[in-house]
């Protein structure tokens, strides 16, 4: 099912939309940067990839730059304009619209699904190190995460048929297309399936926090420097980490899922829930920079060498002399550019002239 004939595509009146344009460019900037600063350091890390953790937190990379690539700028413009002008007629209007919405809508399961297959791998990466080591090769994460994105887009495709009980709009209440719930069925079945990946991330999460302690004391030596074994942030992590992140900024969106049908929403809410699960592109790449070790070492490095000041030459100091012949060779010398010039005027005057001069 697709937008409605009606809808005329243009923002209401009572929206600031260049300010929310502004809001969201910022989000995008941010987010394109952090993403792609982490995504090229993946990419030129090539021991690195023989981790599935590595292939599992690429996917959340490439998810995000999907959203920041597909979704906001479209958005934006459209906010800065004050109406959906992608498009000449209104059912050209409507096709992009569905492709933006549909970007969107596809992004949120492929993000949590590949959660809980972080969660997961995790899991057996602490628990059962033996079984991680013989199950989970990079081959078996790159296959699960390409299961991951073509089931998503399947499911996520069911707004486009008709009678599917969900439909793509242009809301211009807040500007941006989105997805509507029509059937409570529909509603159900997205919960449920919603509910599944949460409890494996929960189970596992759990299961993984109890056992750690014991596990890190024993097996510390085959743990290495992988990123789940943070030898400082053990029991935390970067999953932990990347829990309360992507918590904090679902947690408004689902449950302003749960609440929708039975009470009113203020657009001003919805967009505060849009922004807030936008900015999860933003904080999740810092995130993984700051706990993958690969990553890390690779920031710290370029940082260092930035920041790292030029060698310099060494320098020539005349002190003040009580002879006036040392104070005119002193003046002579200076005036040389090179220094080949110098070190042999240096060298006639010591001679000639008898100055006290230092050499530093």
């Amino acid at each position: 099912m697709s937008i409605q004939s009606e809808n005329n595509f243009t923002l209401n009146d009572d929206v600031n939309g260049p300010v929310l344009a502004a809001v969201f460019a910022t989000e995008m900037i941010l987010a394109l940067i952090a993403n792609g600063v982490v995504l090229l350091i993946t990419i030129t890390q090539r021991n690195s990839w023989k981790q599935s953790s590595t292939i599992f937190f690429t996917s959340l990379i490439l998810a995000h730059l999907v959203l920041n690539l597909l979704y906001l700028p479209f958005t934006i413009i459209a906010l800065a304009a004050g109406e959906w002008i992608f498009g000449s007629t209104d059912e050209e209007k409507r096709e992009t619209c569905d492709f933006v919405a549909y970007t969107l809508w596809y992004s949120i399961p492929v993000i949590t699904i590949t959660l809980a297959a972080i969660s997961f791998d995790r899991f057996l990466f602490i628990v059962k190190p033996h079984l991680h080591k013989q199950f989970m090769r990079p081959w078996v994460a790159l296959t699960l995460t390409l299961a991951i994105w073509i089931l998503s887009a399947v499911v996520t495709f069911t707004p486009f048929i008709k009678g599917s009980g969900a439909a793509f709009i242009y809301e211009g209440s807040h500007g941006t297309c989105t997805i509507i719930l029509l059937e409570l069925e529909f509603a159900i079945v997205c919960f449920l399936g919603s509910l599944l990946v949460v409890s494996i991330i929960v189970v596992t999460s759990v299961w993984t926090f109890c056992f750690t302690r014991k596990f890190i004391h024993n097996q510390s030596e085959i743990a290495g420097d992988n990123v789940y074994a943070s030898r400082k942030k053990r029991l935390f992590g970067i999953f932990g980490a990347m829990l309360i992140v992507y918590g904090l900024c679902f947690t408004p969106g689902i449950i302003n899922y749960a609440v929708v049908r039975v009470i009113f929403v203020d657009d001003r809410i919805y967009l505060a829930i849009v922004i807030s699960f936008i900015f999860v592109t933003v904080l999740s790449p810092i995130v993984q920079s700051y706990f993958r070790p690969e990553i890390k070492n690779k920031i710290v490095f370029i940082c260092r060498k930035i920041l790292q000041k030029p060698p310099q030459r060494d320098r020539v100091n005349y002190p003040v002399s009580s002879n006036n012949n040392s104070s005119g060779s002193k003046t002579e010398i200076n005036r040389i550019g090179t220094s080949t010039q110098l070190t042999m005027s240096l060298d006639n005057a010591l001679n000639t002239e008898h100055s006290s001069t230092t050499v530093v």
